[in-house]
């Protein structure tokens, strides 16, 4: 019985920190399935929720994040996707399908992959910036806008953790999304939750498939 009472001493005080960790961050479950797990949190500057998605993945790093890179994937896995161009100097133009009577919405990002070797992780920033100020050798590469619109904001980063011993990689995936459009909330928030939900389980049925 001391030993019990012991035991669910020691477990509060260690779970209450990590509770107030989260709630200090204001990170909320929105979805947990497959073995992916998808937090969303609200942003001050932005009707648009921030997404959280992590999961554990098998695959070899270099491979995972080439798969990532090419451009001509992006449809077949990424959530809304229409299609992808890699453009000169680490910049990325993305084009997603946004629901009748919206306009598809565009970013144009700066990618930067850097790798810390302390924490055995690599990261992939992604900066969405707007056309007018990219530089004028990026902007002569864009399609023309026509009847589509760039996204408020599209800023986040893949995090993948390498194990010690084998090819499982820890991911995070974080992106925060504005595409400046008056959606319903229910739906903002169920494509919100997809486009992490979504873009992982396609990308663990991927590399599934290699493995085999």
């Amino acid at each position: 019985m001391l030993f019990l009472k012991t035991f669910l001493l020691l477990f509060f005080f260690i779970a209450k920190p990590l509770a107030a960790l989260e709630t200090r961050q204001g990170w909320e479950l929105a979805k947990q399935e497959k073995g992916i797990t998808v937090y969303t949190r609200k942003l001050a500057n932005s009707n648009y929720p921030e997404f959280r998605g992590e999961m554990n993945i098998d695959a070899n790093i270099d491979e995972l994040l080439a798969f990532i890179d090419n451009d001509e994937n992006c449809a077949n896995w990424r959530y809304k996707c229409i299609k992808m161009i890699n453009l000169s100097d680490n910049y990325i133009y993305r084009l997603s399908n946004l629901p009748w009577p919206f306009s598809n919405r565009y970013t144009v990002m700066k990618s930067i992959t850097y790798f810390d070797q302390q924490k055995n992780c690599y990261t992939v920033k992604l900066t969405n910036i707007k056309r007018s100020q990219l530089p004028q050798t990026i902007q002569t590469q864009l399609p023309t806008a026509k009847d589509t619109v760039q996204m408020r904001y599209s800023d986040g980063y893949w995090l993948l953790k390498l194990a010690p011993t084998d090819n499982n990689i820890q991911l995070t995936y974080q992106m925060h999304g504005d595409a400046d459009a008056t959606l319903p909330s229910e739906l903002t928030q169920l494509g919100i939750v997809n486009s992490a939900f979504v873009t992982l389980n396609n990308l663990k049925k991927h590399f599934t498939q290699v493995d085999r």
